[in-house]
């Protein structure tokens, strides 16, 4: 059984995940971790978290939300949404990002994000709609 809980990746091993992502391709994580470690960005300011998914008990996935850097106006920004290849396709990363986005409306009006060639779709069919703004491939309005 999945299972979704706000993390501290001071309690849960995500080096695991990060060595998968790095493999696949996916070098955030390990600057998420970077991050995490130096006090750059641990997901603890007004209306930021991040969420893990767990598999009897073991970090399989997981989704944070920032306030957007690139921005001066008050948005959030869907950071690092990872999930172990073998759990994907499984709609674990469809529950993370609602997971992650549940009572965000009371922070951020909209989020932004980046996504890869391979995860546009993925956004767009979460509702979030392209656009031409630096720093971001597509926007997703909350209010």
């Amino acid at each position: 059984m999945i299972t979704y809980r706000p993390i501290s990746l001071d309690d849960h091993d995500a080096q695991p995940l990060s060595d998968e992502a790095w493999s696949d391709g996916y070098p955030f994580v390990e600057r998420m971790l970077h991050d995490w470690k130096s006090g750059a960005n641990r997901f603890d300011g007004p209306g930021e978290r991040l969420i893990g998914a767990f598999d009897d008990g073991k970090l399989i996935g997981f989704c944070g939300l920032n306030r957007d850097p690139y921005l001066s106006e008050n948005a959030g920004r869907i950071r690092h949404l990872y999930v172990s290849l073998s759990h994907r396709h499984r709609g674990i990363a469809r529950a993370l990002e609602a997971r992650t986005l549940d009572g965000a409306e009371a922070w951020f009006p909209r989020i932004r994000l980046r996504a890869t060639p391979q995860s546009r779709k993925f956004y767009e069919r979460l509702g979030f709609v392209p656009v031409d703004e630096p720093e971001a491939t597509h926007s997703k309005s909350l209010r």
